[in-house]
Order: C-alpha cells, then structure tokens, then sequence
C-alpha cells in the first residue's frame, strides 16, 4: 500500500515576503500556509470539520494555491471522497504543474484505482525534483507502479533509489526482498530480508511469508522453521497462512 506524504514539511511551500508597500498588507502567501499548517494539524488530530474551515480559509485567500489545494485533496482522502479529492489535486497543478506533494499524493489516488500508467507518470516527476523533500516517498512509489505494471527491473532500480534517500525504509527493504525471490535470486533477496528482518519486530505476515520461501531457496531449515512456527501462532487467520499451507502441501506432495 502506497503512503501519502502528507507531513507538513511535504505541504510546505515558499513563503512570499512583500518588499515595500504597507507593512500592514496582508501577506497572503504566508497566510495561506499559516492555515494550511494549522488545518493539517487538526486533520491528523482527526478534526475534519476543522481542518476544513482553514483549508477553505486558505482557498478564500488564494483560490490559486497549490499547496492549499493540496491540503484540501488529503481532507478528502481521509473523508474517503475520491471525486473531490481528484479535482483538488488537478487544482493544485493547474496552479502549479511542478508542485511536487500533490503529483506524489495524486498519483497514490491514481495507484489506488488501479491506473497504474498514470500514477507512474506522476511520480516520476515528483521524484526528479530534486528540491522535494519526499523524493525517497516518490522512488518508492514508482517502484510499486512498476511492479504492478510488470516492470520487475526498473521496479528494483527505483527501490534502489528510493532506499539511498531513506536507509530507514524497512518496507523497501522487503519490497526488495521479495523482487529478488521472484527473479530466482534468493541470495541476493536475502540480504535485504535479513536487514529488513534486523529493523521490524515482530514481523508482518507478508515478511514472514517472504522469509520463509528465502530461506527455503536458500537451504536455511533453521531460519524457515522458525519463521513457519511465528506465522502460525501469530497470523493462523491470515492470508498468508493459507498461502504457506498451500505451498508446504504442494512441497511435501512433490517429495
């Protein structure tokens, strides 16, 4: 599942500071951001009907602002109303083509309706812009719209990128992990596991499951068992579990 990068650093943009004139004009660039500011904090307090009233104020101020825009394309997504999340995310680049937090955040709505090709397209240009804060956000994301477009290789490479940006990113990590698996390179997917393995405890169904066919390929009965044993006593119910059910029945039939 893609994040959206909906920090404020990501919501920031330039601040305008009025040279000359009255010293008491109101300054509407740092206006709008001051209410984008303060509505995103309540957003992510849970405060819709709050963060509303600053976005809308943002808009009233500057009905031309991408990143008030922006903000108000992610109340609609926490809102679940991808109608107008999407029309506000096509405000905030007509405002501004090159703003990069809303082509990240609008090609994660795009992703999450299956139009993989279009929130490529969207990505790619928010990560080469090389003055966006979320880029390692945006690799990431590439990397899964390759993914799910069949791209195995160029999927990887922007994983890879997007991992240089952000060592820290242990969901890379296994999204590298289980690329390399699928590519009959388990050595290789190992490695990443292993690191992603280091970073997250306990782990997710979907790692275990991964680290059990690495350790399998891999001849690591230890490490496979013990991953088998986690996965049935903490995710029986899971997908995964019937995955691995499946597959063990399918290996010890083949014997």
């Amino acid at each position: 599942m893609l994040a959206l990068a909906a920090t404020l650093g990501a919501l920031g943009g330039c601040i305008t500071v009025t040279e000359g004139g009255d010293p008491n004009e109101v300054n509407v660039g740092e206006a709008v951001a001051t209410r984008v500011a303060a509505g995103m904090k309540y957003l992510q307090m849970g405060n819709p009907s709050e963060a509303r009233r600053h976005f809308a104020r943002a808009l009233s101020l500057n009905d031309d602002s991408a990143q008030a825009h922006n903000a108000m394309a992610l109340l609609y997504n926490y809102e679940r109303d991808p109608e107008q999340e999407e029309y506000h995310y096509r405000q905030a680049l007509r405002a501004d083509r090159r703003y990069s937090p809303a082509l990240n955040n609008y090609g994660t709505l795009l992703f999450s309706q299956g139009r993989y090709q279009e929130a490529l397209d969207k990505f790619k240009r928010a990560a080469n812009d090389p003055n966006y804060e979320g880029r390692a956000s945006a690799f990431s994301n590439m990397g899964a719209a390759y993914k799910a477009l069949g791209k195995a290789e160029q999927a990887r490479e922007a994983y890879v990128r997007s991992l240089r940006l952000n060592p820290r990113s242990s969901q890379v990590l296994l999204e590298l992990a289980r690329l390399y698996y699928d590519d009959g390179r388990p050595k290789l997917g190992w490695d990443y596991y292993r690191d992603y393995e280091r970073r997250v405890r306990p782990q997710s169904a979907e790692a275990l499951w991964v680290g059990i066919r690495l350790a399998a390929a891999l001849g690591k009965r230890d490490q496979q068992s013990s991953y088998e044993l986690a996965l049935q006593n903490l995710y029986p119910g899971s997908r995964e579990y019937r995955l691995w059910r499946d597959w063990r029945n399918g290996q010890e039939g083949a014997e």
